[in-house]
């Protein structure tokens, strides 16, 4: 067989005499052993290449004062995420915003939806790390901004689907230094919990809000949980930007180890806190910034060499907090270790720094494909058993297994699909010569889909670090030949999954696929 790429995916190429019916499937069953992938004319193998997809990877920071009208300009554009510092501190001594600044704001985060960036946003009232300073004298003034700000947010989520943007999560309360939940008057477990309900009204639960400190999650979701508010709870995730810049990584965790669960009110030793997210922020949106200060990288411990922290107990520890985004501008002296250490993965040489950027987020690839016959219509799916056209038609179930080698989840709604794709007629009577055996038999396909099998599936539960089966019914009735022509179809499959919200392809991970177009499961 050949490999070629098309519109739709990675076509699997080989000639063979085409019969129709039934026999189609016999040889179809017996030629592609891709539940043997020893015996399968191709591997179904992880590769080492870097995806393009969205809701994950590397990001830079934008910095926008709402009171200073200023250009907008995109760093770098192959990034797939900005994190946008809305600075509104000129407005810390009034409770309402100026209309101008309002509009500022929603143009803002108009152009970046228009470059197809996925937002992470931060609204703060001080940038020079002196929150107590910067920040409102009151409360009242806090909430009052954010149900300004909340309502332009509502503005740029869903209800714009023409907009391929999308804000993926707010991070922080608007207070502390640098919007990063410390050195402010507004942090009581009370405040907390009076700003976090402030803004998931104002922003109707549209984005996901995360706090700094894991303590502070859990202090927020058991005030929730005593007023039966469990649902909200699901809008509350982490960032931290204190990553590997001490064994607190800066205060994100405690000292002290956890005991019990009558412990949830503070912060505990680093092992537990990592342990807890593991288990608790699997499916959750999270990030931040790896500091790795040099005092720290230099520092002789269980958790570092002489020269650096340990890169394989890091990328450890980044899988446990189910890292999606990490900034790639700082701080420099840790993204520049990463980039001089190598590392060995899948037989190829590769850096650290890569090796983290391509495990960002989720990453799929398929590692199996079954085919199991169900001998009476009956035992497929009811949606497939009212396409058929007879009671007694047979039916074939596919089972695709899944493995998530990623940090984190995807945590954007997504559709996985079968694609079916007739490229041509075959003759049956015609016998293709020897010669012509390892040529291309299907050319690249012009016509269009022809027919769509939806995956009863969600994706957002393919978990990081494990293997997911997904599967679908079949129908013979596709391969049955033409009647009056005595012809029968060649028939492409391909798995395609795609964000809902505006159809954008999730590509597959999988050596010899294309990097845009998803994977090929199967070619008659």
């Amino acid at each position: 067989m050949l490999i070629k790429k098309s519109k739709y995916g990675i076509l699997l190429h080989g000639r063979k005499k085409i019969p129709g019916g039934k026999k189609v499937i016999t040889w179809l069953k017996k030629h592609l052993a891709f539940d043997k992938n020893k015996d399968a004319d191709i591997q179904l193998k992880e590769s080492t290449r870097a995806l393009k997809n969205p809701g994950c990877g590397w990001y830079h920071i934008y910095t926008f004062d709402l009171s200073k009208e200023s250009f907008l300009y995109i760093d770098c554009e192959e990034e797939e995420l900005v994190l946008l510092l809305i600075d509104i501190h000129a407005f810390r001594g009034c409770e309402q915003i100026p209309k101008e600044a309002l509009e500022y704001f929603s143009s803002i985060l108009t152009f970046f939806e228009q470059h197809d960036k996925g937002i992470i946003l931060r609204i703060v009232y001080d940038t020079k790390g002196r929150g107590m300073e910067n920040e409102p004298s009151s409360v009242k003034i806090v909430k009052s901004h954010m149900k300004q700000l909340g309502s332009i947010i509502c503005e740029h989520t869903s209800e714009k689907e023409s907009l391929p943007g999308k804000i993926l999560v707010h991070q922080g309360l608007f207070v502390g230094s640098w919007g990063e939940m410390h050195s402010s008057k507004f942090l009581s477990e009370a405040r907390m919990k009076e700003l976090y309900d402030t803004f998931l009204e104002a922003t109707k639960g549209s984005c996901p809000i995360a706090v700094r400190k894991p303590v502070q999650l859990r202090s927020i979701v058991e005030q929730l949980e005593l007023e039966k508010k469990k649902k909200t709870a699901f809008s509350l995730t982490l960032f931290n930007d204190g990553i590997f810049g001490s064994e607190t990584d800066l205060g994100t965790y405690g000292t002290e180890p956890r005991i019990d669960n009558s412990s949830n009110n503070r912060a505990w030793a680093r092992q537990d806190e990592l342990d807890w997210q593991e288990t608790q922020m699997q499916r959750s949106f999270t990030g931040g910034e790896a500091v790795g200060m040099p005092d720290v990288i230099n520092e002789v411990s269980p958790r570092s060499t002489a020269n650096s922290l340990d890169s394989s107990l890091m990328i450890r520890e980044l899988d446990q907090m189910h890292v999606s985004y990490l900034n790639s501008t700082y701080r420099q002296e840790q993204l520049n270790a990463w980039k001089n250490q190598s590392m060995t993965w899948n037989g190829e040489t590769i850096s650290v720094y890569d090796y983290i950027g391509r495990h960002l987020g989720y990453r799929f690839t398929v590692i199996n494909v079954k085919q199991i016959k169900n001998k009476e219509a009956k035992k497929a799916p009811k949606a497939l058993q009212a396409q058929s056209s007879t009671d007694n038609i047979s039916h074939y179930t596919m089972q695709i297994t899944i493995r998530n080698t990623g940090f984190a989840n995807l945590c954007e709604e997504a559709e996985c699909k079968l694609l079916l794709v007739l490229p041509q007629v075959v003759e049956a009577s015609t016998q293709m010569p020897e010669q012509t055996s390892k040529q291309i038999l299907v050319q690249r396909p012009k016509q269009k889909i022809q027919q769509e099998i939806t995956i009863n599936c969600d994706p957002r539960t393919w978990d990081s670090g494990r293997d997911t089966v997904i599967a679908c019914s079949i129908s013979t009735e596709l391969w049955q030949p033409q009647k009056a022509q005595k012809q029968s179809q060649a028939a492409n499959f391909y798995l395609q999954l795609t964000r809902k919200r505006d159809g954008r392809l999730i590509s597959f991970a999988n050596e010899n696929t294309d990097v845009q177009f998803g994977l090929l499961l199967l070619e008659n």
